[in-house]
């Protein structure tokens, strides 16, 4: 009922958590983020999340892998950002060189992420 703004009387059988009366709730509300982050993660943070230097994989040598290039590329065949990504700078640059030789050797299309192609028997 506090989540609708609007005010009851207490009335027997209403039950009101005792959450409802904490500081935090009544004059804190929580922050809700609604776009996504505009800097790219800091250097710490970018070396825990980064998935090829936790695995030892340099991105150049999975130039023809194309699932797990794909993963890497949006709808529209655009490079995602470090922002979404959240590699370091070193691999970003690497994955991003791997990519563009993988569209010019044909390994992935040009201009739409392979992951999002209809299988053979869909068109219909």
């Amino acid at each position: 009922w506090q989540a609708t703004g609007l005010r009851r009387k207490f009335a027997p059988g209403l039950f009101i958590r005792p959450h409802y009366w904490s500081y935090q709730h009544r004059f804190h509300p929580k922050n809700v983020r609604t776009a996504p982050p505009l800097v790219a993660p800091g250097r710490k943070e970018a070396f825990q999340h980064d998935i090829f230097r936790e695995l030892g994989i340099d991105p150049l040598w999975e130039t023809s892998n194309s699932t797990l290039l794909a993963t890497f590329v949006s709808e529209l065949g655009k490079i995602r950002p470090r922002t979404q990504t959240r590699l370091t700078t070193k691999t970003q640059r690497k994955l991003g060189k791997a990519i563009r030789r993988a569209k010019m050797m044909g390994v992935i299309p040009l201009f739409y992420n392979p992951r999002m192609m209809p299988k053979p028997g869909q068109l219909k």
